[in-house]
């Protein structure tokens, strides 16, 4: 027997979080999940619905699903209703064939708000207004839109999967490759989510994407050592070493190019969501806050985009992204994710300070 057939839903389990903050990514519209409440003959309390968050509203509906036997008609509904290549399919496919999939390695309380640096991950007015709702542009801007194209085009194969092993128990992330054989990403990811036992193994994942026509490739995997060359926990940054020389054609994201970010300006993240294949967040993505330390945005990730390289326009990095929020209603707008990430000058103090030297 699993979780799923469990009468309490383990909220403190981490397998189940990841169930949890899948269902809320993939259906943030209180619509969406009191439909598939209602299929899986789950009945929930609605008496403060409009007032309630929809995280709030599908750890209801787990809670009720689990005590009448229904979250794997449940679960099973919404796993069906994907497309094939949505990223989130293989962990739900997983969870209902009771296999033990990996995890990614950021932390989801559902009973707490992420752990933002600063402040959290609440969406005030201003920000929701930065959301905009025309998804057209003016055709003057087009050359720009495809410069930018172009540019991240050449920096995705810098960027690969982690997965890192603790003895029995797997979970994931994103890194990107800084230097000859050094790669960069968030502590976190590289210390297992819950009571931060270090990594035995590290593997890095290049080419784990689809091509043109929606084929996926053949990926590289690259041993790398799992303790880290530089690290510091407070700002949630780690650098690693591969063991086998990476490939020429993969870029380095030179931090020496990094740019300082800038208030309503784009933010365009290359990411493994969910610990799948490779995809870009480039749409409804201003930057809404920066001080010295962190840069909030509005760009879309999931779990498993811990470290994922934040870029400009012009693909200058200016944040390591490392912890996403919820989504949350807000002035009637399409629901609103806000997430944080560390600004790279700040990573490159503390790569100065550990002498580690990159382009």
């Amino acid at each position: 027997m699993t979780f799923l057939d469990e009468p309490v839903y383990p909220f403190a389990l981490p397998v189940a979080q990841e169930l949890y903050d899948a269902l809320v990514s993939l259906h943030p519209s209180r619509q969406a999940a009191l439909m598939f409440a209602k299929r899986a003959q789950v009945e929930v309390d609605t008496a403060w619905i409009l007032e309630q968050p929809v995280a709030l509203l599908w750890k209801d509906i787990l809670q009720a699903a689990a005590r009448v036997h229904r979250l794997r008609p449940l679960i099973r509904d919404v796993h069906d209703r994907l497309l094939e290549d949505n990223p989130a399919r293989p962990l739900l496919a997983d969870i209902l064939a009771d296999r033990s999939p990996p995890i990614s390695a950021e932390a989801r309380n559902p009973e707490e708000a992420p752990r933002f640096v600063f402040d959290n991950d609440s969406i005030s007015e201003p920000e929701a207004l930065l959301f905009q709702d025309d998804l057209t542009i003016p055709v003057g801007r087009l050359p720009g839109l495809v410069a930018t194209l172009q540019q991240l085009i050449k920096l995705a194969p810098s960027v690969c999967k982690l997965t890192v092993d603790f003895g029995g128990s797997a979970q994931y992330g994103t890194g990107f490759r800084i230097g000859g054989d050094l790669l960069l990403t968030n502590w976190h990811v590289l210390h297992r989510r819950g009571n931060h036992a270090p990594a035995i193994m590290l593997t890095a994942e290049f080419g784990f994407e689809d091509d043109s026509h929606g084929r996926p490739l053949a990926p590289r995997l690259v041993p790398c050592d799992a303790t880290s060359a530089a690290s510091n926990e407070a700002d949630d940054w780690a650098v690693v070493r591969a063991l086998e020389p990476l490939d020429s054609g993969w870029p380095i994201l030179k931090l020496s190019d990094a740019a300082a970010p800038t208030r309503t300006a784009s933010a365009f993240i290359i990411q493994h969501p969910l610990g799948q294949r490779k995809r870009i967040g480039f749409v409804r993505n201003q930057v809404s806050f920066f001080d010295e330390r962190v840069v909030h945005y509005l760009t879309d990730t999931e779990v498993g985009s811990s470290g994922s390289p934040v870029v400009d326009a012009q693909g200058r990095i200016i944040a390591l992204h490392h912890q996403g929020g919820r989504p949350q209603d807000v002035l009637g707008k399409p629901p609103l994710r806000k997430n944080e990430g560390i600004r790279i000058s700040r990573v490159m103090e503390g790569l100065k300070a550990h002498g580690v030297q990159v382009p």
